[in-house]
């Protein structure tokens, strides 16, 4: 340790391991290390991806918290028989991918991509969409609380296992608590074959075997998430408020009844408003005063009247149009230039593409203006 930080000292450009270790935990570099590196070659160690993982580490830490401090919301043992919703088979069907995914990575000793894949999953699939529509189904209580809490413990046990070679120290800590409070709240808790002794120890998750219904679950999600993000998308365009709820019609005539039963998890995702959100397999004609968007099958009419102040709106669009115009009149003087005649066809042609945009773009603000 000595020589390494006389070294570290005499080299001055050398980061020193043990100080990255005491600044960021140890678990951060450790899964830098891992998943940035390529086999055969040397790592240039970079601190802001150590920070990174820093900050993947406190949202290992903040999603467990939240899915331990959960089971208390929960019966300790179903009462009936319940179908799943679409987040839980989405995000059971996603955790058999990334287990296959795994498993096929390690065999190949691609441990990089698989440790990679795992925090991708972990951080934007899990913590990011799951947990936010898993906290409206604890609010329903009885049995759904219980499969909710059934689903939480699973794929968190699953995800602690998968990135215990990564990060060991932070996962066994994690998994110890997650197994305590997973015993004392229920039974119906454990994993096949119980919960053993230590993390360390836990047998390593298989691929499970598909069973038919995923690919049904997957698409209906993902386009789920499509219709959340083009709502959301809009909302900012639009400069409306966070935390105020819009009224809306969705039309599908392929998936209106997917949209019926998700209804309450769309419109908290998206911040609509449940009592004035209407889904609808057809629609005759396009309600008047409404922004419109598409989502893939899905026709979406949000409603700003309430949240848009149409002179706040003028100016914002007329800004807008005013900077498309002047980039548009900039690149019309420099393709009428010499430069058209100089510069190799190819670039001349993507500027050509980028005046096209920048008239495309005024051209579309100004019919907004028009509607104003």
């Amino acid at each position: 340790d000595d020589l390494g930080r006389k070294m570290s000292k005499t080299l001055g450009n050398v980061i020193d391991p043990l100080d990255v270790m005491n600044e960021f935990g140890t678990d951060a570099l450790r899964f830098t290390l891992l998943v940035g590196s390529t086999p055969g070659q040397d790592v240039n160690l970079s601190l802001e991806k150590v920070a990174a993982n820093r900050n993947f580490a406190n949202k290992l830490w903040n999603a467990s918290r939240f899915v331990i401090g959960a089971l208390p919301s929960a019966p300790k043992a179903m009462q009936g028989e319940l179908e799943p919703t679409l987040a839980d088979a989405w995000i059971w069907a996603r955790t058999k991918q990334v287990l296959a995914a795994c498993q096929r990575l390690f065999e190949s000793n691609q441990y990089g991509e698989a440790g990679r894949q795992v925090y991708e999953f972990f951080w934007t699939e899990f913590a990011d969409w799951y947990i936010e529509i898993a906290k409206l189904q604890l609010g329903e209580g009885g049995d759904r609380a219980y499969k909710t809490c059934g689903m939480l413990v699973s794929v968190l046990d699953t995800c602690l296992r998968l990135l215990h070679p990564f990060t060991p120290f932070i996962t066994e800590e994690l998994w110890r608590h997650l197994k305590v409070a997973a015993q004392e709240h229920s039974a119906g808790l454990q994993p096949d074959g119980g919960w053993p002794a230590a993390l360390i120890i836990a047998a390593w998750p298989e691929p499970l075997p598909q069973e038919g219904w995923e690919p049904k679950a997957l698409l209906e999600f993902a386009l789920f998430q499509d219709v959340v993000r083009a709502i959301r998308n809009q909302r900012a365009e639009k400069g409306v408020k966070p935390g105020q709820k819009l009224p809306g019609i969705l039309t599908s005539a392929e998936h209106a009844g997917m949209l019926e039963r998700e209804k309450n998890a769309l419109a908290s995702l998206a911040q609509l408003d449940a009592a004035r959100l209407t889904i609808l397999a057809n629609m005759d004609q396009k309600p008047e005063g409404h922004a419109a968007l598409v989502a893939g099958p899905v026709e979406v009419y949000l409603s700003l009247a309430e949240s848009v102040d149409p002179a706040k709106e003028r100016e914002r669009l007329g800004k807008e149009m005013a900077a498309a115009l002047e980039q548009a009149t900039r690149l019309e003087k420099l393709l009428a230039s010499d430069f058209a005649r100089k510069a190799p066809p190819a670039v001349v042609e993507k500027e050509k593409g980028r005046l096209a945009g920048f008239l495309a773009t005024a051209a579309s603000l100004a019919e907004q203006l028009k509607k104003l």
